[in-house]
């Protein structure tokens, strides 16, 4: 069964072996915008079996699902803060 990437950070994520937070190479680009590396969004969306073509065209959703929960795992391992993450998590959300 395919999960549907939600909010939700319970969601399992399946990550490449090795590949650890830092891989992102997250970084904010502008007021409202993050830049990280989409080649590994895109093996994530593999891994999942999520389409990617539909994660380009609205990337908002499975992204915040993929730094969220990969995020929370990686803090609950020992890893580092994330400057750019804790400045998103800070940030109310507009709905």
């Amino acid at each position: 069964m395919t999960m549907t990437p939600s909010n939700d950070t319970t969601l399992a994520l399946k990550l490449p072996e090795g590949a650890v937070f830092e891989d992102l190479k997250l970084r904010r680009c502008a007021q409202d915008a993050i830049d990280l590396d989409m080649d590994l969004v895109e093996r994530i969306c593999q891994l999942n079996g999520w389409d990617f073509a539909k994660v380009q065209a609205n990337p908002g959703p499975v992204v915040s699902s993929i730094l969220s929960v990969w995020y929370k795992q990686h803090l609950a391992e020992g890893g580092q803060p994330d400057a750019t993450m804790e400045a998103l998590r800070q940030q109310p959300t507009a709905h």
